[in-house]
């Protein structure tokens, strides 16, 4: 009796086995397939350069298609890239009259070319004129201006330079900078001049103004974000991505972004005046 009941315990552990369900291999999870970056080329002068990468790195993190790579070239040199296919976008703070007559060009940005000072020179501030007459090499003394006492130290940007070149057709017109006048080769380099020379005076960005620095009026109007956003400020610009033709793809979905309030945002928090207010 007791075999029997042992042989139907286990006919039962067996049956009770081969009626559980099968274990069942679970179904890999499919993995996205990797994208390839399109690669946009933008060139574009030093004083721009942290900017367009700021607004670059925002985009990359909403467009995985789109790899932003940024090569630093004076403006004059940007649009030479530009149209050597060697760059997709330029990015200018000043249009040359050499660009080609297919430019298309967008504005995202508005900036004042500032005139700086020492922060030990009291000169309140200039006219066009006097800038004219200040650069051309014509005065003597900053102390007939109400300056600080002594001749004027001239700090100007190389020929390539868009703030050479809007400098030269804002103030200068036909008259050129004077041959006395030292060179600086980026807006680091001018802002570190005039900081550390009290007699000196040179121009830049308004958005690379700190230190030891101040900014003059001209006309009687500071460079602040108001006066420049309404064009009051005399040396007030545009700033332009520039391709050859209407952009297309990416580069032109890329433009379109920074046109955007998010892009807007960046343009404001890197110093420069947004167009969108």
């Amino acid at each position: 009796m007791k075999r029997r009941i042992a042989v139907l315990l286990a006919l039962t552990v067996v049956l009770a086995a081969c009626m559980s369900p099968a274990a069942l291999i679970p179904t890999p999870a499919l993995q996205p397939a990797p994208v390839t970056p399109q690669i946009i080329q933008i060139a574009c002068p030093e004083s721009l350069v942290p900017m367009v990468m700021a607004l670059g790195t925002a985009y990359q993190r909403e467009e995985l298609a789109a790899q932003i790579v940024v090569v630093e070239r004076a403006d004059e040199l940007a649009l030479h890239a530009l149209t050597n296919g060697d760059a997709d976008i330029a990015a200018l703070t000043w249009l040359p009259t050499t660009a080609p007559e297919n430019a298309w060009r967008a504005t995202f940005a508005r900036d004042g070319l500032a005139v700086i000072v020492n922060t030990g020179n009291g000169l309140p501030g200039l006219t066009l004129e006097q800038l004219r007459q200040l650069f051309g090499g014509r005065v003597e003394d900053w102390a007939s201006w109400e300056g600080l006492p002594g001749p004027p130290q001239i700090i100007s940007r190389e020929e390539a330079s868009g703030d050479f070149d809007f400098f030269q057709a804002r103030v200068m017109h036909d008259a050129r900078v004077t041959l006395t006048a030292l060179l600086a080769p980026t807006s680091l380099a001018a802002r570190e001049s005039v900081g550390q020379e009290p007699l000196a005076v040179g121009y830049l960005s308004t958005a690379w103004l700190e230190g030891q620095v101040r900014a003059l009026a001209i006309e009687g109007v500071p460079p602040a974000p108001e006066t420049i956003s309404a064009g009051l400020y005399p040396l007030s610009r545009e700033l332009s991505w520039v391709t050859l033709g209407e952009p297309q793809g990416l580069a032109r979905a890329f433009i379109q972004w920074t046109l955007t309030p998010p892009g807007q945002s960046i343009v404001s928090a890197q110093s420069f005046v947004p167009i969108l207010q």
